[in-house]
């Protein structure tokens, strides 16, 4: 009988004890990324390399930075910043500070923005010709 017990207790207590923005959200946020020209290089936080046209999967307990750059263009950065959800006022009102504790903890109270980046290189500027 115990153990009849036991099972349900488990799985109310994990969803009180996990968060509505994990649940919702998850770690990381899927960002579509273009460019036009298409076929640009874009840097991940100085680190990851992907060509345009491509979705990102980005952390969203931080900020990034993407650089893009191209052949015969001038290379242009785009700042993703992370900022609050609004699910955040949801798991607090339904989980109270725990819920809210673990989404904090686990970085998915916070949302990527912009959640779409089309990025227009400029071709490089030429020195005037007589």
């Amino acid at each position: 009988m115990a153990k009849i017990l036991f099972l349900p207790v488990i799985c109310l207590l994990s969803v009180c004890l996990c968060g509505c923005a994990t649940i919702l959200n998850g770690t990381s946020q899927k960002i579509p990324v273009s460019s036009e020209p298409a076929g640009a290089t874009v840097t991940v936080d100085s680190g990851s390399v992907y060509t345009t046209p491509v979705k990102l999967r980005l952390e969203r307990r931080r900020d990034h930075t993407l650089v893009f750059t191209q052949d015969g263009f001038d290379a242009q950065t785009v700042n993703v910043m992370h900022v609050l959800s609004e699910s955040v006022c949801g798991n607090t009102l339904l989980f109270g500070p725990l819920g809210w504790v673990f989404d904090m903890c686990a970085g998915t109270q916070y949302k990527l923005i912009p959640d779409k980046i089309n990025v227009k290189l400029k071709s490089v500027a030429r020195g005037n010709r007589e």
